[in-house]
């Protein structure tokens, strides 16, 4: 059972999913399953014992290979965006230990590992340990995959349909690893070895499940035909070639001819006429003229999960969006056309953002995204994903439209076809890499300093030798001053001001290693590419090191605003008044208090302060009193402190 479900599901998916990821190395694993269990049929029921070595080898090799596989394929599934280094160090790791053992049992066949003499055991070290040591790493590789898909369904939030993706891949998994385990653990342990195959054929049933219900790999239309017609295509598989032994087996007895001539014959027929036959049964499944023209629609086109009925595609696109970008909720409306919601969006709220849904110049809807769950502000780049997302899934919908009233012009529709595909990679790329930490250090210091290093928060600035403190106050310094830098005396007289030239020396010295270490951990802090360069007797932050701030958006912010309609205006402005959390580098150590920062934060405080007064002026012209009224009681609060 285990060959036939993975023969068949492995070229289910492969044939019909091969652009998703995850299911190239999901044909793997299923001509892994096949290879292994049929060449535990052939040792079994084989009277060619010469053959049986060779096959062992194969059996084998499969077993071996099955574990990296498995977490390859949890991996896909759990990891939306781009592979971790740590998932990608487990499958390296994985593959390497498969491979190992797979050379060492072609070339001591004699010595396999196992638990049982004669086993492989180099170097004195007993078989049985190396066996049980084996057995233990191979847990360990298909734990660390059920360890992603758990966590990655920890994630799943209120995407429910992604829940139980998740779930049941991940009994899928556990099932395949239990059954697994008592494949190669002794009977004394792991009972007979039946009850392991017997709980890897239960795997591959929940992997059909999975699949076939569950829609991992494929979309719910595409699986339903993919059943439909593989039964029926099977069972006609079977009626002609029964048909064909019967006619052969006649005309032998009839005609007493050796050659198989009406299997010949039967060949060139089934060749000539395939294609016809095949288009005339697709026309008497799909029952009415309309459909049969979506039926031939979707062969010209290359049928995929777009060409489902309208807004079917919305809901799991939108919950994709608040995942990977951590919101509150997403809403899609067309003014004629489906409409879509998941998670709590709030209108009113300032750092939603509401995006119109263009047809050329013409507005067809709105798309509602709600605000971050972490407080902060929708970037620029943020802004161009969802807007990119936006125009595909408008095209999405107007595709399954036109399908659904122009079935019949095909040659229009397949240029917008492959338009939409674009659109859709395109998208994809960007939220893989939206859902990957940003790389580089992000500040946050309009109000009190705070720093998070390739999506981890920076506690200790001095790494493991050096003060925290001392080494935050001369981020900031550098920070603060840019290209113009500072001085060694200048930031010796700001942070040691009270210690001996000498002691104040070696601290500085080691204090400014501590911090670069840290800034750019694993790589030189000295030099070409150092992140704290030291040039014509001055200290300078590189910029390559500051991959966003607060500051540079609260500006950016201000800039675009100044030039952006009133309503864009407005929701600049609400987003950069929400960057602003205090007075500039408030509470930073030693820096914080002292005259050099003071004239950057009076002038940041004073922009605050003007931004503050236009948003209570545009509210005003718009006619909203009270958040007119709210933000200029702010601004005289502040001009008057």
């Amino acid at each position: 059972m285990t060959a036939v479900l993975a023969t068949w599901l492995g070229l289910l998916v492969v044939t019909r999913a091969r652009q998703v990821a995850g299911a190239p190395v999901f044909g793997l694993l299923c001509l892994l399953l096949v290879a292994w269990s049929v060449a535990i049929i052939i040792q079994r029921v084989g009277a060619e014992t010469a053959v049986h070595p060779p096959v062992n080898l194969v059996e084998d090799a499969a077993a071996f290979l099955l574990p990296p596989v498995t977490t390859h394929i949890a991996v896909s599934v759990a990891l939306e965006g781009r592979r971790s280094s740590i998932a990608t160090a487990v499958l390296v790791i994985g593959y390497l230990l498969a491979l190992g053992a797979i050379a060492q049992a072609a070339m001591d066949p004699a010595h396999p590992i196992q638990f049982g003499e004669p086993n492989f055991a180099p170097l004195g070290i007993p078989g049985s340990a190396v066996a049980w040591a084996f057995a233990g790493a191979r847990l360990g590789v298909w734990a660390a995959g059920v360890g992603f898909l758990l966590h990655a369904l920890s994630g799943a939030g209120t995407d429910r349909a992604r829940g139980r993706q998740l779930l049941v891949a991940i009994l899928t998994v556990v099932l395949g690893v239990a059954g697994g385990m008592l494949r190669i653990l002794p009977e004394e342990v792991g009972g007979p070895r039946w009850v392991g195959v017997s709980l890897v054929a239960a795997a591959m049933v929940l992997a059909t499940y999975a699949v076939v219900a569950q829609h991992v790999f494929l979309a719910a239309e595409v699986a339903g035909r993919a059943v439909r017609w593989s039964l029926v295509a099977g069972l006609g598989v079977v009626a002609y070639v029964g048909i064909l032994v019967l006619l052969e087996e006649a005309a032998h007895e009839l005609l007493g001819i050796d050659f198989p001539l009406v299997t010949a014959l039967a060949v060139v027929v089934t060749l000539a006429l395939f294609d016809p036959v095949a288009d005339r049964l697709r026309e008497i499944s799909a029952g009415s003229s309309r459909s049969a023209s979506t039926a031939r629609l979707r062969k010209a086109l290359g049928a995929g999960s777009l060409l489902a009925e309208p807004g079917t595609e919305l809901r799991p696109a939108l919950e994709r969006l608040v995942r990977t970008f951590e919101l509150t909720g997403a809403e899609v409306s067309f003014d004629q056309g489906p409409r879509a919601r998941t998670g709590a969006v709030d209108e009113s709220d300032a750092l939603a953002l509401r995006l119109p849904i263009l047809d050329g110049e013409e507005v067809t809807g709105t798309a509602l995204f709600g605000r971050k769950r972490n407080g902060l502000s929708f970037t620029s780049t943020d802004v161009d994903a969802l807007e990119l997302a936006v125009a595909y899934l408008r095209a999405s919908v107007r595709l399954t439209q036109r399908h659904t009233e122009q079935a019949v012009a095909l040659d229009a529709l397949r240029a917008e076809g492959a338009a939409v595909r674009d659109r859709g990679s395109a998208l994809r790329e960007i939220l893989a890499e939206a859902s990957s930490p940003a790389a580089g250090l992000r500040v946050h210091a309009l109000g009190s300093l705070r720093a998070e290093l390739d999506g981890e928060t920076v506690r200790s600035w001095g790494g493991a030798k050096a003060g925290s403190r001392q080494a935050e106050a001369i981020f900031a310094f550098l920070f603060d001053r840019g290209d113009r830098g500072a001085s060694k005396d200048e930031i010796v007289e700001l942070v040691w001001p009270d210690v001996d030239l000498d002691r104040a020396d070696v601290a500085f010295h080691r204090t400014m290693l501590g911090l670069r270490s840290v800034l750019r951990p694993g790589r030189r802090t000295r030099g070409a590419g150092a992140p704290i360069a030291f040039t014509n007797d001055r200290y300078r932050l590189d910029p390559a090191v500051i991959a966003w701030s607060d500051v540079a958006e609260f500006d950016e912010l201000l800039v675009r605003a100044a030039g952006a309609p009133e309503d864009e205006a407005i929701r600049l402005l609400e987003q950069a008044r929400a960057l602003y959390r205090g007075d500039y580098l408030d509470d930073c150590p030693f820096y914080g208090d002292s005259v050099h920062v003071e004239a950057r934060r009076t002038e940041l405080r004073g922009r605050y302060v003007d931004l503050l007064e236009e948003l209570g002026a545009r509210y005003t012209t718009r006619g909203d009193r009270t958040a007119a009224s709210g933000a200029l009681r702010q601004a005289q609060a502040l001009a008057n402190d």
